[in-house]
């Protein structure tokens, strides 16, 4: 099945913002970078990481329908890497040395954007498009 932008269609799941309370903080003092929860009173999980998964969003069920207003590809989980710069010689004085994080995207879904209520969207994987209404 085609789909097109302005197609009314029934949906029968989307994708809901996941909230898994994943992130990296980092100490520039010490150069170190520890895995942190915040779900969990922003618990410690790991010390001194140079990786981690993250999930972005996560798949829900449950029947509408609405209009397509456009396509996007959906990152679903990735990776936050910590990056170490050392510093370097500008011929003026040393840069200091420093963490920094980068995503990387390890899934992505093709999603269309469809609106099913007055300013209220959903983010629909193309498979979960059940059929294109006249």
């Amino acid at each position: 099945m085609e789909v097109k932008l302005f197609d009314k269609c029934k949906c029968k799941g989307f994708y809901k913002k996941a909230h898994d309370g994943i992130y990296i903080q980092l100490d520039d003092k010490n150069l170190t970078a520890d895995l942190m929860n915040s779900n969990n009173k922003d618990e410690l999980v790991e010390k001194d990481i140079e990786c981690a998964e993250k999930r972005y969003h996560e798949h829900k069920d449950g029947n509408f329908s609405g209009v397509i207003v456009g396509f996007v590809g959906l990152v679903i989980t990735g990776y936050l890497d910590v990056i170490y710069d050392c510093g370097v010689d500008t011929g003026f004085g040393t840069t200091p040395d420093k963490y920094y994080i980068s995503k990387r995207p390890k899934e992505i879904v093709k999603c269309a954007i469809v609106y099913y209520a007055n300013n209220l969207k959903h983010y629909v994987p193309i498979d979960d498009i059940v059929e294109i209404l006249e």
